[in-house]
């Protein structure tokens, strides 16, 4: 008899991304609780669950420390930060030594046509509360853990301080000698061993977004084993188009687009 192997990929399930966070995504809660229903409900059909975990330091490009004005002033959470202004001496790092080096990235970052530098909310600090996954999901997962007698892949992702990570895959600007921030091969040939993966989490908007992104770009089977649960994941505020034209251009890809409680494993 021919089985199927079943594969949940969660993204970023984190307290930072849930009401009470410091980068809370509206509509994170119920995600969560979905997913943990789904996982409930398909115990013993999913066979493996992999979750990324977004692990900042404090000092990082896309937080407010890291960047300074000629007054002294740190850019307000959400400010973009471009590669002219970089050059026009409007935000410049810190750390002197480093800007050639910032020069170079928001150069690098903005010819991929993805993003600029965006500032965002001090999120996910190593160590702290907000790194943990949210325990309406954690309670599920480790109850997976416990009935199955597996154990649970975590990929951590963003600790990086020179470059931002949305994807679970690549960092978008890669660190020469930073192996962590180069495309994943190892995790991508194990999800290729999925005849379904499900797709979820934080944000549709960028993580989850940019993270099926690359892995529909490097993927070698059929696009149809490539499940997005649309009803698990939401947007950041103010990216809501973003997360529209993502979901969209997947599914003229030929992934499929699914409910938590429609999908059959």
């Amino acid at each position: 008899m021919t089985t199927s192997k079943n594969i949940l990929f969660i993204i970023d399930p984190q307290n930072d991304f849930h009401p009470g966070g410091s980068l809370a995504v509206p509509g994170s809660n119920e995600d969560s609780s979905r997913i943990a229903e789904l996982i409930r409900n398909n115990a013993s059909k999913i066979d493996e669950i992999y979750v990324s975990l977004d692990s900042h330091h404090r000092i990082h490009i896309a937080h407010s420390v890291f960047w300074t004005n000629d007054s002294g002033e740190h850019p307000n959470p959400f400010t973009l930060i471009t590669h002219e202004d970089v050059l026009s001496g409007l935000w410049k790092p810190v750390d002197s030594t480093l800007l050639e080096y910032v020069q170079a990235y928001t150069w690098c970052l903005e010819e991929k046509g993805r993003f600029v530098v965006c500032i965002w909310p001090e999120h996910c600090l190593i160590g702290t509360p907000g790194h943990a996954v949210v325990p309406v999901l954690n309670d599920a997962l480790q109850e997976w853990v416990k009935t199955q007698m597996k154990t649970i892949q975590y990929i951590h992702k963003g600790m990086n301080c020179l470059t931002e990570m949305y994807s679970a895959l690549a960092a978008e600007v890669p660190v020469m000698d930073d192996a962590s921030t180069h495309l994943n091969q190892d995790l991508i040939e194990k999800l290729h061993t999925a005849d379904t993966l499900l797709i979820c989490g934080e944000a549709k908007s960028h993580c989850v977004n940019y993270t099926m992104r690359d892995l529909a770009d490097h993927w070698n089977k059929d696009m149809s084993a490539l499940v997005l649960l649309s009803n698990c994941t939401s947007a950041v505020p103010g990216f809501e188009e973003a997360a529209e034209r993502f979901e969209a251009d997947m599914e003229a890809l030929g992934c499929r687009i699914l409910q938590h409680d429609t999908v059959v494993l």
